[in-house]
C-alpha cells in the first residue's frame, strides 16, 4: 500500500474531525505545521484536544477516545487524576517556584531515595532530556573524558549528543559512540575501539522508539558488568521504564545503575525531571572550589511538580504495575486473534503495559509502515488512541471495561485495514 492511497479510513476521519482540521490550518500559521511536538504529527492532521479526565480523551468534535498511549507514557495514572487535582489545588496558594529548597523538594527527594535501587541523593530538573543531559554533563567532568556510548535508535531526549543515533545521524567523533542494542560485542568493541576515553554508557531498559525492543535475557546485568570492568559509568534512562516496578527498570532487570535517568510520568503530569546516585558521586553538586559542577534551573524543584510527583510516584504501587501488565497481556491477546480472523499480519512487541503494535509485510514479514500509520487512523476513527509509531503505553485509570471495548476496536479498526487493503489490490 502507498503512503498516499486514500482509503476510506481516511474518508471517515475526514467526516469525524471538521474541527480539527479546521484549527489545525489556523494553528499552521503561528507554529510550524502546527505543532510544537514531532511526537504529534500524522496524515492527513492530528486530533486536536479539548479535554481529558482518567483513561479517556475528548477533541475539539466531541469524539471520544479510549486513551492507550497516555501522552507518551508521561501520565501513569491518566488524566486529571484526583488525588494530584486536589494537592495541586490546596498548593497554589502558597506560590509555585521559590529560590530555595522546600518541603515538598525534600518529602518527594526522600521518596524517590527509597525507591529507586542504588539512589542515596537525586538532584531534581525539569524534564527528561534536562535530566538525561545532567547525567552526561555529570560523568564527564566526574571522568575528565568526553565519549558517551549510546545505542543506535535509543532515545535520550533532544540533546544533540543523545540524538546521534536516530534519523540516520552517525557517530560523533571525540563525543559520542555507538552500539547496538543487546549486543552486548557491540558495546565491548566500542569501548575497545575507544579505550580509554568514555566515560559512561546510557541505555534505555527497553528501546521505546522506532520499534519497542525488550532487552534479550540477561543483556542489562552483563551491560552493566562490562561498564564496571571498563571503568565507565553506567547510566540508566529509566524516564519511559520506571512503571516496571515500585523500583523501575533497575528493580526489574537487577541493575545497580552508577547514575539513574527520570522524567516523563515522574511530574504526576508536570514536567519534572531527575538524575540520581550515590552522596558519592553526587556530591559533585556541592559548590566545592576545587571541581564544581555547576547545575542551574529557575523551575528545578518547583512546588507544583514536587507535590504532583510525590503522589504519583506514592500511587504507583506493585498490585497497579501487575494489573497493568495484565490487561497489556490480554490487549495483545486480543490483537493476535484479530490477526488471524482478519488475516492482516501483525507484531507486538514489548515489556508488560508498554508495547508496540505494528503491521506487518506478507511477503517478507518486515513492517509495513503505511499500512501500520493505516490501522492507528482506522483506531482513531473507532474511539482509540495509541502512539503514531504504534506505541502503547497503558495507565493505571483504564478499567477492564474499557480494556474490552479497546480490544473490540482494535478487531474492527484490523477489520477496516483489510478492507481497504482489498479495495487496493
Amino acid at each position: 500500500m502507498s503512503e498516499h492511497d486514500k482509503t476510506a479510513i481516511h474518508e471517515e476521519y475526514l467526516r469525524l474531525t471538521p474541527g480539527s482540521a479546521k484549527l489545525m490550518e489556523r494553528a499552521a500559521k503561528s507554529m510550524p505545521r502546527g505543532l510544537t511536538r514531532t511526537l504529534s504529527s500524522f496524515a492527513p492532521y492530528p486530533v486536536v484536544f479539548e479535554r481529558g479526565r482518567g483513561a479517556t480523551l475528548v477533541d475539539v468534535d466531541g469524539n471520544r477516545y479510549i486513551d492507550l498511549f497516555s501522552n507518551g507514557m508521561s501520565l501513569m495514572h491518566g488524566h486529571a487524576y484526583g488525588p494530584i487535582e486536589d494537592g495541586l489545588r490546596a498548593a497554589l496558594p502558597r506560590g509555585t517556584a521559590w529560590p530555595g529548597t522546600s518541603d515538598a523538594q525534600v518529602e518527594f527527594a526522600e521518596l524517590l531515595c527509597r525507591r529507586v535501587p542504588a539512589a542515596e541523593q537525586v538532584r531534581f530538573a525539569n524534564t527528561g532530556t534536562e535530566a538525561t543531559m545532567l547525567a552526561v554533563k555529570l560523568a564527564r567532568h566526574v571522568t575528565q573524558r568526553q565519549l558517551i556510548i549510546k545505542a543506535w535508535h535509543g532515545y535520550h531526549g533532544s540533546y544533540d549528543d543523545l540524538e546521534v543515533g536516530l534519523q540516520g545521524q552517525g557517530e560523533v567523533a571525540g563525543r559520542v559512540a555507538l552500539a547496538t542494542f543487546g549486543d552486548l560485542d557491540s558495546y565491548a568493541a566500542a569501548l575497545e575501539r575507544h579505550a580509554g576515553e568514555v566515560a559512561a554508557i546510557i541505555v534505555e531498559p527497553v528501546q521505546y522508539t522506532g520499534v519497542v525492543t525488550p532487552p534479550p535475557e540477561g543483556f542489562l546485568p552483563a551491560l552493566r558488568e562490562l561498564a564496571r570492568e571498563a571503568g565507565v559509568l553506567f547510566v540508566l534512562d529509566d524516564c519511559l521504564m520506571f512503571r516496571l516496578a515500585e523500583g523501575g527498570s533497575a528493580e526489574r532487570f537487577g541493575l545497580d545503575a552508577d547514575i539513574t535517568c527520570l522524567g516523563k510520568w515522574i511530574g504526576g503530569g508536570l514536567p519534572v525531571g531527575v538524575v540520581a546516585g550515590s552522596a558519592e558521586l553526587m556530591s559533585i553538586f556541592d559548590l566545592d572550589p576545587e571541581r564544581p559542577l555547576y547545575h542551574g534551573g529557575s523551575f528545578n524543584g518547583n512546588l507544583l511538580g514536587m507535590i504532583a510527583g510525590t503522589i504519583a510516584v506514592r500511587d504507583l504501587t506493585a498490585a497497579d504495575i501487575a494489573r497493568i501488565e495484565g490487561q497489556g497481556e490480554k490487549l495483545r491477546g486480543e490483537l493476535a486473534g484479530a490477526s488471524e480472523t482478519t488475516g492482516v499480519p501483525l507484531r507486538t512487541s514489548g515489556v508488560g503495559s508498554a508495547f508496540g503494535l505494528y503491521v506487518l509485510d506478507g511477503a517478507d514479514g518486515e513492517i509495513d509502515w503505511p499500512a501500520s500509520r493505516l490501522l492507528h487512523l482506522a483506531a482513531v476513527n473507532r474511539g482509540l488512541y495509541y502512539g503514531v509509531g504504534g506505541e502503547f503505553g497503558l495507565c493505571t485509570a483504564l478499567t477492564d471495561l474499557e480494556i474490552a471495548q479497546a480490544g473490540a476496536a482494535l478487531r474492527c479498526a484490523l477489520a477496516d485495514v483489510a478492507e481497504a487493503v482489498v479495495d487496493r489490490v
